[in-house]
């Protein structure tokens, strides 16, 4: 029974868990203590990390190099501890530090490149297991989720107009016909009433005229006395002319 609960002990230890999403917007680190007791962690090395063992450092983890080795790393974050490895010289094949690195969301690949020297693509995975060889527990962590896209606001609409106020229907009048009256009757213009009209209008006549003649005698003032010499010729040769004209008929009545 013992045996049975180590081997299944054995085998969850070592069967990869599912990966979650790092959401890293860089490199993301794991590191696989399984093989130490632990469990698994990761880090977020943000950017573009100058290389595995920068990318490991951002991350949140120390490590250690072996004395006489230098850029083989025989310790992360102080483990395994001194009664186990003392970091003089590179760790046994069977329990040391193995570097992977993968896409995000892709399959682990064995480094043939140490992590001094390594440089991890932004975007990437890059993990480590200590044991005897074996990739980290976990598949590489998919990359993360783009951001949803922002939602530009509606456009404001223009604020509807008013209809105009509707003027109150102007007043109408009701006019009433027109009364019909009976027609008068006028009486004929009297002939007095007529004399004394043509009267008034041979006046008006006389007086519309009597300025004209006033103004043409105005004019002939300058030549008076020669009109007036004129006249009495003329009086006078009416006169002359009569007398002779009766003298004439008295002959003939005689004879």
């Amino acid at each position: 029974m013992k045996r049975l609960f180590l081997a299944l002990a054995l085998i969850a230890a070592f069967t990869p868990v599912p990966a979650f999403a790092a959401g890293c917007d860089g490199v993301t680190v794991v590191v696989d203590y399984r093989g130490l007791g632990g469990g698994v962690q990761q880090g977020c090395a943000a950017g573009s990390p100058s290389s595995g063992i920068a990318a490991l450092t951002a991350a949140g983890f120390g490590y250690t190099y072996a004395q006489r080795q230098q850029g083989f790393v025989c310790r992360i974050n102080g483990r395994p501890g001194t009664d186990t490895d003392k970091c003089v010289t590179t760790s046994p094949a069977t329990a040391y530090w193995s570097y992977w690195h993968a896409p995000a969301g892709g399959a682990w690949t064995y480094s043939n490149q140490g992590a001094a020297t390594y440089v991890p693509a932004r975007g990437t995975v890059q993990g480590w297991a200590f044991g005897a060889g074996e990739q980290p527990g976990i598949a590489p962590p998919a990359a993360p989720a783009p951001p949803p896209p922002v939602q530009q606001p509606p456009a404001q609409q223009p604020p509807a107009q008013q209809p105009p106020a509707q003027q109150p229907p102007a007043a109408t009048t009701t006019t009433a016909p027109p009364t019909t009256s009976a027609p008068s009757s006028t009486a004929p213009p009297s002939s007095a009433a007529s004399s004394a009209a043509a009267e008034s209008s041979t006046s008006v006549a006389v007086e519309t005229v009597r300025p004209v003649e006033e103004k043409a005698l105005e004019q002939k003032s300058g030549l008076g006395w020669l009109w007036t010499l004129l006249g009495v010729l003329a009086i006078a040769a009416l006169a002359i002319a009569g007398l002779l004209v009766a003298r004439r008929r008295r002959l003939a009545e005689e004879e």
